[in-house]
């Protein structure tokens, strides 16, 4: 009898021994888990601000149906406000921070973010020139707790930005997600790239893995609509942004700040790995420089830029620069990459001259302003004011000519009596 009971006890802890295992498994193969009490800090804030208001989130399109002031003649993607994501994997604090995808674009998606900002740069330490989310100071520091976020040195088979990518194709179209409909922009932000000209192998393949890194969208990415336009290689950026919002319904947008012009003179390259046919807009900058963003780009339809400049234009070219935003998809960041833009500076950017996106980090309280009713409470693209938004011309069919101005092909009438 004690021999059965000995062997109930012993396959009983060997049960409990398996459950353990694979429960560690599955945890690891999620993202980072850890019982440091900011950890565990950072856990119970993203769960308690954003968990309980998840399921009350809507799509924009049950924001502007039957809306008499924004007639479907004007719910262009460009007269709409979004709601942007920093560091959308990073679950915080902002420094010696954790890295934990699962929880951080889980949160994202439930907060109701549908723009995603992507800081993406390499690591001087490492021996490859290798893509990778980072987040750093002013200085250029990383400010990431390197336990949760190992290994170091990255690569395809081991590469945050392709965890980050998965998860949020993951479930920002979740059938569980509300705004599964809304369109999904990811905004790459490139702090700098390899060394070399725009079409060397070196910036060609650092760019070929951050394009391989965005295969889990491949079948949601905006490619040609039919009767809508030609937007890859950003072909169409001008109709890009005045095609309605919900044209793109569903679909991925790829923002960029980065030259990838260099994949038009190389073709070697497959499309899977070719970010310049990927990309649809090409954000450029009007005064403050940010990573690798630059302006050589010609015509520019796509802002990329910090919030302060905003508030530092004088009052005699405010129109202008309001003309200017409602035909430029324009997203700003704070020059301190560790701070969350001020709600007053917020409220003025987007109020006064129609910046479409400031991106925050969820983590950080100081960000709270964006879940009022005023902001992103319940959509993640809100309308502008009319008086902000892009309005289309009117089609004038000119009138029929008076018959006096007829020069009968340059032959003179003779005079008649």
């Amino acid at each position: 009898m004690y021999q059965v009971r000995a062997v109930h006890v012993a396959l009983l802890v060997l049960g409990v021994i398996i459950l353990i295992f694979l429960y560690c498994r599955t945890a690891n193969a999620e993202g980072f888990v850890s019982s440091d009490a900011a950890y565990q800090t950072q856990l119970a804030y993203l769960n308690s601000t954003y968990g309980p208001t998840a399921q009350a989130k809507r799509t924009a399109m049950d924001n502007v149906t039957g809306l008499a002031d924004m007639p479907p003649v004007q719910q262009n993607f460009i007269n709409f406000f979004a709601l942007a994501c920093r560091y959308p994997s990073y679950i915080g604090p902002m420094t010696n921070g954790y890295v934990d995808a699962d929880i951080g674009v889980q949160a994202a998606v439930q907060a109701g973010c549908r723009v995603f900002v992507l800081d993406i740069d390499y690591l001087d330490d490492c021996d490859n020139y290798f893509p990778r989310l980072v987040v750093r100071d002013i200085q250029g520091k990383l400010m990431m707790n390197q336990a949760s976020n190992q290994p170091f040195c990255q690569s395809p088979d081991h590469s945050n930005l392709v965890d980050a990518c998965q998860k949020i194709s993951t479930y920002a179209f979740a059938d569980s997600c509300p705004q599964a409909e809304d369109p999904l922009v990811l905004v790459l932000y490139f702090l700098r790239q390899p060394p070399g000209s725009y079409k060397s192998k070196a910036v060609l393949d650092y760019f070929a893995a951050v394009a391989t890194a965005l295969a889990p969208f491949q079948d949601r990415m905006l490619t040609n609509e039919l009767d809508g336009g030609t937007f890859y290689r950003q072909k169409q950026e001008g109709r890009l942004l005045i095609n309605p919002l919900s044209d793109y319904n569903g679909k991925v947008l790829v923002f960029s700040n980065a030259n990838t012009t260099g994949f038009r003179e190389n073709t070697s390259y497959p499309l899977n790995q070719d970010l310049d046919y990927m990309t649809h807009l090409r954000l450029s900058y009007s005064q403050t420089k940010m990573g690798l963003t630059d302006n050589e780009s010609g015509t520019m339809y796509g802002i990329l830029q910090a919030a302060e400049d905003f508030m530092s234009i004088p009052a005699d070219r405010t129109e202008d620069v309001v003309d200017q935003t409602k035909l430029r998809w324009t997203i700003c960041l704070p020059r301190d990459p560790l701070t969350t833009v001020p709600a007053a500076t917020y409220a003025s950017i987007t109020g006064k001259l129609g910046v479409n996106a400031v991106a925050a980090p969820l983590f950080d309280p100081a960000a709270s302003y964006l879940f009022t009713d005023a902001t992103f409470r319940t959509y993640g693209f809100v309308p502008k004011p009319e008086e902000l938004r892009y309005i289309k011309p009117p089609v004038v069919t000119p009138a029929h000519p008076n018959p006096s101005t007829n020069a009968n092909q340059g032959m003179l009438r003779a005079p008649t009596l």
